[in-house]
Parts: C-alpha cells; sequence; structure tokens
C-alpha cells in the first residue's frame, strides 16, 4: 500500500503547475530544489497509486447477430 493520497498528487501537480517549488501542509514545509525534482516525485507517486488501483480494463465484444 502505498503512503501517498490521490489529493496529496493532486495538490503537488498545481503546485507544478504554477511554477511554485515549495508548499506547506498541515504546518510542515516541504521545500524542493527543481522543478525536475518535483517531476520525479510525481512520477514516482503515479506510479505508486496506480499499482493500489484495481485493474478497470475493459474489452468491447462485438456480436454480427443473425
Amino acid at each position: 500500500m502505498s503512503g501517498y493520497t490521490q489529493s496529496q498528487l493532486d495538490e503537488l501537480k498545481a503546485n507544478f503547475a504554477k511554477g511554485v517549488t515549495s508548499l506547506s501542509r498541515n504546518g510542515e514545509q516541504v521545500q524542493f530544489r527543481s522543478l525536475s525534482e518535483m517531476q520525479q516525485l510525481i512520477t514516482k507517486i503515479e506510479s505508486e497509486l496506480s499499482t493500489t488501483l484495481p485493474n478497470r480494463q475493459h474489452y468491447p465484444q462485438f456480436s454480427r447477430g443473425t
């Protein structure tokens, strides 16, 4: 199970889009060295969250009818 939540990922992505390299959450201040470092963390969180979600692939079915 991942230690990250979807809301944390959303917040990180929002700050990344703004170009902000520091954020504060629950009284804790986090300062990233660069946007590149933030992108690496976003990729890591996305990877961990995707492994915790169930596989939801749907396969279409077709019938020619008779």
